[in-house]
């Protein structure tokens, strides 16, 4: 829903998958269009209770796989569109060989020669930790990760933060939470053959749309922003 009155900040709930490129797009799209913008950034979960709970909103940028059947409703459908997509991605701490993981055989090899590797907690509000354990299952090295694994509870960004200080070797997130922390050596998207990956849509909140809202949504599809996306390891999509 929302109320916006005039000249009121723009209130836009955001994926943290996507909060490195919104950092940047937001503040251009305030100096071209003279709007003001109010972001809320959280996790899958968080911003699927946001939503779904009808909290005062004029849009949001959110992972797909977060929005449950209330969490869409409350959005229009009319608007909605898939703005970008994060592959998955690995990281090291500084010292370590950089090395291929393009190949799964190659992945599977980095893998066994750390110490310890970042994934997000699933009690912190994102699956992506329990689905990169669940496909390294289907394809027969869980065994070769499962020890080696420091649960993080929050985004793929603080596991990151937490490579960049060097108390773990490696993580394994969107890449978005990864080119973006200074101090990780991005290795690059993790194998095909994983399936993951993350597409973000977003939406205006279900009611009037307030012209800021449909002007922000247009300018997520200009080439500075999707430039900005590109930078933050996202890839837009048309």
């Amino acid at each position: 829903m929302n109320d916006q009155a005039s000249g009121a900040a723009l209130r836009i709930i955001c994926a943290g998958g996507f909060r490195a490129a919104m950092e940047a797009i937001a503040p251009q799209f305030e100096s071209e269009s003279g709007s003001r913008v109010s972001l809320t950034f959280g996790t899958p979960a968080k911003t699927r209770e946001l939503v779904s709970a009808g909290t005062d909103f004029d849009l949001a940028v959110v992972t797909a796989g977060s929005l449950d059947e209330a969490a869409t409703a409350q959005l229009d459908a009319a608007t909605r569109f898939t703005v970008a997509r994060s592959p998955v991605g690995m990281g090291l701490r500084a010292g370590l060989e950089k090395r291929s993981i393009s190949a799964l055989p190659d992945f599977i090899a980095v893998i066994e020669s750390l110490s310890s590797i970042g994934l997000s907690d699933p009690k912190a509000g994102t699956n992506l930790g329990a689905d990169i354990l669940a496909n390294a299952e289907r394809l027969g090295f869980a065994d070769k990760m499962r020890d080696k694994v420091k649960l993080v509870f929050g985004p793929g960004s603080l596991a990151s933060a937490s490579v960049a200080k060097g108390e773990i070797d490696a993580v394994i997130t969107l890449a978005s939470e990864i080119i973006t922390v200074e101090g990780v050596t991005f290795l690059g998207a993790i194998p095909e053959e994983m399936r993951l990956g993350t597409p973000f849509v977003a939406a205006a909140a279900r009611g009037d749309v307030p012209p800021a809202a449909q002007q922000f949504l247009d300018f997520l599809k200009t080439p500075g922003s999707v430039e900005k996306m590109r930078k933050t390891g996202l890839v837009a999509l048309p």
